[in-house]
């Protein structure tokens, strides 16, 4: 079954055009004499078509010209070359991408504003560099371009051209093989950016699904692409449909399924062709013949290639030019046609040094750049040294003018300052006076504080040493002697009723003796919990705010229990410890923690003072008086302490709850 081949050309051909068509019409006879062979590739009619495209950009861009014409120096041309450079981009224009992306570097560097409002520019200039140079087969340039804008973007907070810089520069890496790394700046860019700008975020949903594709991920690659599918059709943005179209048309000829692959670059083709997509035509022109060359229909890829050379040299796109003559090449060699093949391989080798030449040419306008950049600043720094000299004679002459003023000025100012030192001087003593009369007062207070804390200390002391005493008096030598007789008493045999009656009398009077010994024994300390004694003192001492005492009983009922001996000594001992603390440790946080386990008594108390050194200090009388209290306790008693880290005392006592039974 034969292949239907239809060719038409459009008018108003440029020169490009009618060279292409003279290589047509050489390569014809080889097609006549083949194509039924070609024709025995494929089952299916096929019915393809191919044009140039007439390049009359000058009729439809000439408005901007004009505009370009009358546009004032700086923002105004700088609006129109970026009109001009996305218009050349849609169309393919290399060439003329990079013209006015250089153009637009060019006068930037002689635009006379600060860095700060230049970074948004530039940003866009490098964009458009670096698209060019991708068009014209110069990845590792397209790549540095796409990085300086970048930077200017992100010095400029522009997230758009953040946005649109990392997909050029992602777009690089697919091509280069480096799909990784285009996968992750891709990635973090629509996390960045995608919500923002989702014109931009449906072309790179493509480019993921390209890098999937290289990688021959084939299902992720078709996800992606039905998701960018689907909005560029909830966009109705037809441009981006027609590239998701196109990258289909690669996935399924990746797969092998060749007859959706023709389909889809056929449909796209012809479709960009109607709606002025250039780009988009020549790629899918290119994917169309690389397809035949793979089907083995190689005449068929050598029509094909014809028709997008011609169009890809009207447009000045290396990079299409090369492509195309790689497989025509490859095409004529497979054919057996050495000679057809050995004259495009002469074409492919100057379109590799075109390529080679520009990237040469463009290394020597950066360098153009730069050194008019700098005879610029040259020119400015002249400017700016004879504004210095004007500027210093200004000076000189005001100079001359106040030399009476200043010389009044030298005068006054020293009186000023003395004046000034005098009164600060004065509201220094002020304020010192005022602080000393606060620190007397405190002084006063803490002493009178101090001085009542020891008058009730000693007034208690002694009321409960003489209360002891009586009560040990009373207890043990009038007691003891009534127990004896009692004791005798009752051992008499006689039944009279006078024993008896003294035997009742003793009891009677042993009683009273053994309730004024119980008598004698602090009130509070029969009428209250021990914990809430301990709680009321602490409560005392901590008034002034001074000092923050934390206290901890464990278990607090069977504290409260014990009997009220060791209850006596152990506030005491308490007593005596917070005196020390508040006297010589000068802390300003204690803590006491009283636990009670398997009838052993523990106090431990621990303040933040000043501490000392345990074996360089000798005790005073108030430790001395501690172990005394504890060793009558049968108890242990022990201190850690160093310099500056405060002191814990830790104590020990056999304990046991009863009543106050004599």
């Amino acid at each position: 079954m034969k292949t239907t081949l239809k060719l038409y050309t459009v008018p108003n051909f440029s020169l490009y055009n009618l060279l292409g068509l003279l290589l047509l019409l050489g390569f014809s006879n080889l097609y006549a004499q083949d194509v039924d062979v070609d024709s025995t590739k494929t089952n299916n009619t096929q019915r393809v078509t191919f044009s140039t495209i007439p390049n009359n950009r000058e009729a439809s861009l000439k408005p901007y010209y004009e505009a370009l014409k009358n546009a004032t120096f700086g923002s105004q041309r700088f609006s129109v070359f970026e009109q001009l450079a996305e218009l050349h981009i849609k169309k393919g224009n290399t060439d003329s991408i990079l013209h006015y992306g250089n153009l637009y570097v060019k006068e930037l560097g002689n635009w006379e504003k600060p860095d700060s409002e230049k970074h948004l520019h530039y940003a866009r200039a490098h964009y458009f560099l670096g698209i060019g140079s991708h068009f014209n087969g110069l990845l590792d340039k397209s790549v540095e371009w796409h990085i300086k804008g970048l930077q200017d973007a992100e010095s400029a907070n522009s997230n758009e051209f953040q946005y649109k810089n990392k997909i050029g520069l992602a777009h690089n890496y697919i091509l280069k093989l480096e799909s990784d790394k285009a996968l992750e700046v891709l990635t973090k860019a629509i996390l960045d950016f995608g919500t923002e700008f989702p014109d931009l975020t449906i072309k790179s949903i493509i480019f993921i699904g390209n890098a999937h594709l290289a990688k021959q991920e084939y299902e992720l690659a078709k996800n992606r692409y039905d998701e960018a599918l689907r909005m560029a059709t909830d966009f109705k943005d037809f441009e981006k449909e027609l590239s998701v179209k196109l990258e289909l048309g690669k996935l399924a000829e990746a797969q092998e399924n060749y007859e959706k692959a023709f389909q889809d670059y056929e449909s796209v083709r012809n479709q960009a062709l109607s709606n002025g997509f250039t780009a988009i035509y020549f790629e899918g022109s290119l994917l169309l013949a690389k397809l035949y060359y793979k089907e083995e229909l190689y005449k068929m890829a050598n029509i094909a290639l014809s028709f997008a050379y011609i169009n890809a040299i009207d447009r000045e796109n290396l990079q299409f030019q090369r492509e195309a003559l790689i497989i025509q090449a490859r095409s004529f060699a497979k054919l057996e046609d050495y000679k057809n093949a050995y004259a495009v391989m002469t074409q492919l080798f100057g379109i590799n040094n075109q390529i080679n030449t520009k990237q040469q040419r463009e290394i020597i306008k950066e360098l153009e750049i730069q050194y008019e950049t700098l005879e610029k600043e040259k020119a400015i720094s002249d400017l700016e040294e004879e504004q210095i000299e004007k500027t210093a004679e200004l000076e000189r002459q005001k100079t001359i003018k106040n030399a009476f003023l200043i010389g009044f000025l030298i005068i006054l100012i020293p009186i000023i300052a003395l004046l000034y030192v005098y009164y600060q001087k004065i509201q220094t003593q002020s304020e010192l006076s005022r602080k000393q009369e606060e620190i007397n007062i405190q002084k006063v207070a803490s002493l009178k504080q101090k001085q009542e804390l020891d008058l009730i200390k000693a007034s208690m002391e002694g009321q409960d040493e003489e209360r002891k005493r009586i009560a040990q008096e009373l207890h043990d030598s009038i007691g003891g002697n009534l127990a004896g007789i009692k004791l005798q008493v009752s051992t008499l045999t006689s039944e009279s009723n006078k024993w008896k009656e003294i035997n009742g009398q003793l009891d009677e009077t042993y009683q009273l003796v053994r309730d004024i010994s119980h008598t004698l024994i602090p009130e509070k300390f029969k009428q209250r919990a021990f914990s809430d004694l301990i709680r009321e003192y602490i409560s005392s001492i901590s008034r002034s705010g001074k000092l923050k005492i934390g206290f901890h009983p464990h278990p607090e009922a069977d504290l409260n229990a014990i009997d009220e001996k060791t209850q006596m000594e152990l506030y005491k001992v308490i007593q005596e410890l917070m005196t020390n603390a508040l006297k010589h440790a000068e802390a300003d946080n204690v803590d006491i923690h009283l636990s009670l386990l398997n009838n052993e008594l523990s106090l431990l108390f621990e303040d933040n003072g000043k501490g000392f050194d345990v074996l360089e200090v000798k005790e005073g009388i108030g430790f001395e008086n501690i172990r005394s209290r504890i060793k009558e306790l049968n108890g242990k008693f022990h201190i850690d302490s160093s310099k500056n880290r405060g002191c814990v005392i830790s104590i020990e006592l056999p304990v046991k709850t009863t009543s106050h039974e004599i």
